[in-house]
């Protein structure tokens, strides 16, 4: 789609959503207009001297390339889209500027991303994907991207971490470059970050070519699901209604994609009971974050020296942005050891608080209650 009609069809979409609030607008309308000449640009991230991460079993510009080259041999099994590369091989370097400035010289409708993710201590996990936060190309990232999550979940079982954004250091805008530079240019983009791949959670999705390159064909039909393309060849057709289109809102910021910059407000525990005879203690975790919410949890019975690898807070759903506010834990120890519990809540955007501790003053002998503290 050229620019000229891009820009007519998101003013008359505006309009709609802005004049006419009493429209009653189904939650699997489709809020990317487009026309039949659909055009993809699908950028393989890293490249060249960029190697990206290191944490996984290959680097992440290799690892990128094979998702990126299954996504586009599938995607052109479509009826409607023109699909480019950015970069074909994995010498190539280029700035994110250059692959903006690709994207408009063949007149891109859409800039996809293709990541693997990595953090500093190596222990999360799931996928994530990051729009824009500039309306209304925040609804477009944001529906594309709880539509793919929702795909890996069901066939891979990898944890949604949510559809997010990030604002620049110096503006109101976009951090990402990537993003902020296809906008500058009036293409909507998204970041696809499929999984972790230093992480020991998600390292059984990280272990073969072949499942990169099943990626990147849940991509294509993810990324064809979302634009309403079909394929007489694979026998497709997302052409009509869909039941995992979430409702968006071109004309403002959708909270869903809000960035939460400050840490948890509560995380507390407190012993509901003790079993002298096998030596468990059941503790009760509350934790609260009002303008997010709780994604992660993670353990230390040694005062917060060590921490065991987070796990998926009880309840939490990134896509809705709901959590339990609280939940038991029940502990087991051998005989002699004396613990000091603390419990290390995170929200989506990793922010985290130390709940407060509880020291057992006495050792776990299985013949008597140990005495404990709670500070």
């Amino acid at each position: 789609m050229k620019k000229s009609l891009r820009n007519k069809c998101i003013t008359f979409l505006l309009l709609i959503c802005l004049f006419v609030p009493s429209m009653t607008v189904r939650a699997q309308e489709r809020v990317f207009p487009h026309d039949d000449d659909l055009v993809i640009v699908i950028d393989p991230g890293h490249g060249g001297t960029d190697t990206g991460t290191q944490g996984g079993r290959i680097q992440e510009r290799f690892m990128n390339l094979i998702t990126a080259q299954a996504l586009v041999n599938r995607l052109n099994m479509y009826e409607g889209v023109t699909v480019y590369m950015t970069r074909s091989d994995n010498d190539t370097t280029l700035s994110l500027t250059e692959r903006a400035k690709y994207a408009e010289s063949v007149e891109a409708d859409f800039v996809f991303s293709i990541h693997y993710n990595a953090c500093v201590l190596h222990d999360r996990f799931g996928i994530e994907t990051y729009t824009s936060r500039v309306a209304p190309y925040n609804a477009y990232g944001y529906q594309f991207g709880d539509l793919l999550m929702k795909k890996y979940y069901e066939e891979y079982g990898i944890f949604p971490r949510g559809v997010k954004t990030r604002k620049g250091l110096r503006t109101e805008g976009d951090y990402y470059t990537i993003i902020s530079a296809n906008i500058y240019r009036e293409i909507p983009a998204v970041i696809i970050e499929h999984c972790f791949a230093d992480g020991v959670v998600d390292a059984v999705h990280t272990m073969s070519d072949d499942q990169f390159r099943a990626y990147g064909e849940t991509d294509a039909d993810a990324i064809a699901e979302f634009f309403g393309l079909r394929s007489t060849i694979l026998g497709i057709d997302y052409s009509g209604y869909s039941d995992n289109l979430v409702y968006a809102d071109p004309s403002s910021f959708n909270d869903a994609t809000y960035e939460d910059r400050t840490n948890p407000e509560t995380v507390a525990i407190s012993v509901t009971s003790i079993d002298e005879t096998s030596n468990t203690v059941t503790i009760h975790v509350e934790g609260s974050d009002s303008d997010g919410m709780m994604l992660y949890y993670a353990l230390s019975t040694d005062g917060g020296w060590t921490w065991e690898r987070p796990e998926i807070w009880p309840g939490a759903n990134a896509l809705t942005g709901t959590y339990d506010p609280s939940f038991d834990l029940t502990l087991t120890f051998e005989d002699g050891y004396r613990p000091s519990i603390v419990i290390k809540g995170y929200n989506r955007y990793d922010g985290y608080l130390k709940s407060n501790q509880i020291t057992f003053i006495d050792k776990f002998d299985s013949m008597y209650v140990p005495l404990y503290r709670e500070n």
